[in-house]
């Protein structure tokens, strides 16, 4: 990879991570009011019956997946032309797909909130509302897939970054807004929550059109195109399917039916709060990675397009590893103080240290996924992985009517099947890209596992020795810092990588 390449992945991981930070603060803010003004079951019901919308968005997963995967590739290969039909091919295929879904939420999905969901009699009218609202604020937010999809292959990250932080401030004001309403909270939520849905989406698609002449929209038809697109996306659809069945079918499908409104507001807190706000560091990490991976692919540069395959999944591991461990190690303090005079949902510290461990295993994929939907084979991929992940909610659900257990049991599921299916992930990538195993081993999970094990045995003892109360919390969480921070850089980077971090923080401080 040449170095403008570099440069360019650094600046874009700066400008997430800058927009990561803040939104995270306001994100905790906002949510431990929405959690005060809503109460702990409209909160619960919230996240629970906007999940019966995100089961039927596997469809938009699978078609975003294949915006990314081709528009990259064109784009690697400089054809203006075939990204346009590419780009108008997909609108259409989106339009298509966004009336299925509303098919199929107006149908299916709505039979299962009335005679399967598990929520106070009386709040029946308030449930249907924030429902209609979930649908709608799905269905605009998808229409905007392909323009956002775009953005992300022009690695303009300044854009969503942008976008993120404004989202995050007229969230901040809508929650505001709640003390000052006095009609209901839950659906007066809804409907604002699908404002600034609708405000968002429609700035991707002006910015897109206005900004990138390829999203010049045009009614085109490539029946071979069109077939081939359905023929990638056809296979993705099991893998897309299990990661938003994986959470939000465990939410809906699995803990409403068995434990209730309380459950879902212990999951909302772990889920949202601690898997989402984490794992998107992640995410957008891997975002400023993963045009570059697919573009490499296109132009075949397998050597550099592996080594960044591999320094992406330890770096991902590492910097969530860095903010995962106080948090874990802490969960009861950090949760006590945030969600401060407000009832806390039972089990909500289990459940955000166990979605946490989840995350953490989840951040090793990413950079594989990537590699493998450059290749455009996923047939047997997504059946083998895609099929293992799925297993959660018929073992989840048999084991709870067998046995009738606690929440516990469906976190050790999750955490199991995604440990299996990260070892189909690394077969998959060394039948279908030639990965070295003992190469995977000794540049990502040796390091990974030696930062690791080190780091928790230090916070440990911490926690030994300092026993608990707010200032040994706060001692404890600094030393978890320390000490994650100082066993990355000495045994978890290489000479190389050490060399171009400083090099980097000098170049740094002679611009400023």
């Amino acid at each position: 990879m040449t170095a403008v390449n570099q440069e360019k992945i650094a600046k874009n991981t700066l400008l997430l991570y800058f927009r990561m930070g803040v939104i995270m603060i306001i994100g905790l803010f906002v949510t431990r009011n929405v959690i005060k003004y809503l109460g702990e079951t409209d909160y619960g019901l919230y996240g629970a019956v906007g999940g019966i919308v995100v089961t039927f968005a596997f469809l938009n997963g699978v078609m975003s997946s294949a915006c990314n995967r081709y528009f990259a590739i064109e784009m690697g290969r400089k054809n203006d032309e075939a990204l346009n039909r590419i780009f108008c091919l997909n609108v259409i295929i989106f339009i298509g797909i966004g009336l299925i879904i509303l098919f199929l939420a107006e149908t299916v999905g709505l039979w299962y909130l009335i005679s399967q969901m598990n929520y106070p009699p009386d709040r029946t009218r308030a449930v249907h509302w924030v429902y209609q609202f979930s649908i709608l604020s799905f269905i605009v937010n998808m229409m905007s897939g392909p323009y956002q999809a775009i953005i992300t292959t022009h690695e303009h990250m300044n854009v969503f970054a942008t976008c993120s932080l404004i989202e995050a401030v007229l969230k901040l004001i809508l929650v505001l807004l709640l003390a000052w309403l006095n009609a209901d909270k839950l659906v007066c939520y809804s409907f604002l929550m699908f404002c600034v849905t609708l405000a968002l989406s429609l700035f991707y698609i002006i910015y897109s059109t206005t900004h990138y002449k390829e999203c010049r929209f045009r009614f085109i038809w490539d029946k071979a195109m069109f077939k081939e697109i359905i023929s990638f996306t056809g296979w993705n659809i099991i893998g897309i399917m299990a990661s938003i069945y994986r959470f939000q079918g465990t939410n809906t499908l699995i803990l409403n039916k068995f434990f209730g409104p309380s459950a879902n507001a212990s999951w909302q807190v772990g889920y949202q709060n601690f898997y989402m706000n984490v794992n998107n560091f992640v995410t957008n990490f891997t975002r400023a990675f993963n045009p570059q991976i697919m573009k490499s692919y296109a132009i075949n540069e397998m050597e550099p397009m592996m080594k960044l395959v591999l320094q992406s999944s330890k770096f991902s591991y590492m910097l969530l590893f860095f903010i995962v461990l106080p948090i874990f190690i802490e969960a009861p303090f950090l949760i006590d103080i945030w969600l401060w005079k407000i009832d806390i949902p039972d089990g909500a510290v289990l459940f955000s240290r166990m979605l946490m461990l989840v995350a953490l295993i989840d951040t090793l994929s990413y950079p594989f996924v990537t590699a493998i939907m450059a290749t455009g084979e996923i047939k047997w991929y997504q059946i083998v992985v895609g099929g293992t992940i799925l297993l959660i909610l018929p073992v989840s659900y048999i084991l709870l009517k067998l046995t009738n257990g606690e929440p516990q049991i469906v976190l050790w599921i999750l955490l199991i099947t995604s440990v299996i299916a990260q070892i189909f992930r690394t077969l998959f990538m060394k039948k279908q890209l030639d990965l070295k195993i003992t190469s995977y081993l000794s540049k990502v999970i040796f390091p990974i596992t030696a930062v690791s094990v080190i780091s928790i045995a230090v916070a440990l003892g911490a926690k030994y020795l300092l026993g608990n109360g707010t200032w040994q919390s706060l001692a404890e969480i600094a030393i978890c810092l320390v000490s994650s921070g100082l066993t990355i850089f000495l045994l978890g980077m290489t000479k190389t990588e050490k060399k171009h971090f400083f090099e980097t923080v000098v170049k740094h401080l002679k611009l400023k």
